[in-house]
């Protein structure tokens, strides 16, 4: 219903790219991780900017675009590699183009979308999780610099990213309309990668805990206007959860046909273990 016959197009084209050069490097990547390089092979190749217009270097397609991404990555079984190129495309990214002033898009968005740079969305705290209206970095305003302290954690791309856009509280007494997000550059004194963290699972995307320790960041990094920051992340938000939702999704479609694949092929008793009634039940209920 929702996919045109160019979306499909785009998305042999997503598959073929995986298949090649992505798929044979997989368990390489989870047990030490992707080079960086990869972000500028996806920008080549147009995967970081789908639903951007071309004047900043994307594809002018729309959030089916981003979707059909979400899934592919999914089912090539690229969990951590795909994470980090949500974070970057569909995360980080976004809220520059939205709310960034023409100077910031050429800065910060348009590198990101070639893959020359590598962004992260820092929201989630050690005390805090994700729960925005309880984060406690903040940034106070100090002449033509905001001045930002705190600490940010389960930031994916965090140990390589050339930036950050930094959620950050300015005003407690305003409520959600105390909410800046700042830009926060890589070698920004005061802004350091406190520890990268171990994992369960998707190995190959680095997660890491970030530091801000009186750490002046240029009032021109603001994106927005000021106070804005939660109303503009809650927007930011909305896109994310869908593109999530439907890389989910097919990832659990994929470990269902995973599964039925296994249980054609594994004999036991004479028979492929598919034929057993108990596994049939358990098929069933794993594809309804």
């Amino acid at each position: 219903m929702y996919f045109t016959d160019a979306h499909e197009e785009l998305r042999l084209h997503i598959r073929r790219f995986l298949e090649k050069e992505v798929k044979p490097h997989l368990e390489e990547w989870e047990e030490t991780t992707f080079p960086d390089s990869i972000f500028r092979r996806f920008g080549e190749l147009g995967f970081l900017g789908l639903r951007y217009p071309p004047e900043y270097g994307g594809q002018g397609g729309d959030y089916f675009s981003a979707v059909v991404l979400s899934e592919e990555m999914a089912k090539v079984g690229s969990g951590g590699l795909g994470m980090a190129v949500a974070v970057q495309a569909e995360m980080a990214t976004p809220p520059v183009f939205k709310f960034g002033t023409e100077e910031q898009k050429r800065k910060w968005l348009l590198p990101a979308i070639r893959g020359e740079q590598i962004a992260s969305l820092a929201i989630s705290e050690p005390d805090a999780g994700s729960d925005v209206a309880g984060i406690t970095t903040t940034a106070r305003r100090d002449g033509d610099h905001y001045v930002v302290n705190g600490r940010k954690t389960f930031i994916t791309n965090g140990a390589r990213c050339s930036w950050a856009l930094v959620v950050t509280k300015t005003d407690r007494e305003r409520g959600h309309k105390g909410y800046n997000l700042l830009v926060i550059e890589k070698g920004t004194p005061g802004f350091e990668v406190s520890r990268t963290l171990k994992k369960l699972g998707m190995h190959s995307s680095d997660t890491a805990e970030l530091a801000f320790d009186g750490c002046r960041v240029p009032a021109g990094n603001l994106i927005g206007e000021e106070g804005e920051g939660f109303k503009n992340l809650m927007w930011e938000l909305q896109g994310e959860r869908m593109i999530a939702a439907a890389g989910a999704i097919a990832g659990a479609q994929r470990v269902f046909e995973y599964t039925a694949e296994y249980a054609r092929n594994r004999q036991a008793f004479g028979q492929p273990i598919s034929q057993f009634q108990v596994i049939k039940h358990k098929l069933v209920d794993m594809g309804t």
